[in-house]
């Protein structure tokens, strides 16, 4: 499964996610195969230039960052750079933007936040998930509704959905915790923008 939610490497468990991404701009992100809609998911910072031909240094939220590596556009504030090549170097990503062809053209570009398109993500095997895709499902427990996932982070061993109540639960308005790992997770429908979770919850 995959990628508020910080965009790492799989988490590894037979039910998967992968945080790929880690904030979206418009609606958030079960097979992998469900329609994907038009949205921007930030994978990166831009940091200082590297080199003299203009190329920049990617810092990304994903250790994984194979997305951000095989992306042939990104958007970078307001305009939009085509990628001629990309390549690890130490923590960070060098990419050559078309247009950025200086040092001095490169440093306008430093601090700001690199998004790609959701469809640009590659399509994941059965039962593999980004977390971008989970945050804004309902989560429920059979018929009873929980709320909406609104964050998903790295616990140990697995990753955590962090659902916020809505009425009539009790608690509505606060967060409740919820592992997300086959023992409780029963399902995960993109589709039908549903998880639902083998979890009594907190009264």
């Amino acid at each position: 499964m995959s990628d508020t939610t910080d965009p790492a490497a799989s988490a590894k468990a037979s039910r998967t996610t992968r945080p790929e991404a880690a904030r979206g701009s418009g609606s958030s992100e079960g097979a992998a195969r469900a329609p994907q809609r038009s949205q921007l998911v930030a994978l990166a910072k831009v940091g200082r230039p590297y080199g003299l031909t203009g190329a920049v240094h990617l810092y990304p939220y994903s250790a994984d960052a194979q997305t951000l590596l095989k992306a042939r556009n990104l958007t970078i504030g307001s305009a939009e750079y085509a990628v001629t090549r990309s390549r690890r170097h130490g923590e960070s990503i060098v990419a050559q933007l078309v247009g950025v062809d200086s040092p001095e053209a490169a440093a306008k570009l430093t601090n700001r936040e690199v998004f790609t398109d959701r469809a640009a993500f590659a399509p994941l095997p059965d039962g593999e998930y980004y977390w971008i895709d989970l945050i804004g499902l309902t989560c429920t427990n059979g018929a009873r509704v929980f709320g909406e996932v609104t964050e998903i982070f790295e616990a140990g061993a697995h990753p955590i959905l962090r659902v916020r109540l809505a009425a009539p639960e009790a608690r509505a308005g606060e967060d409740e915790l919820i592992p997300f790992v086959d023992a409780i997770v029963r399902s995960v429908d993109l589709v039908a923008r549903r998880v639902d979770v083998d979890w009594a919850g907190l009264d």
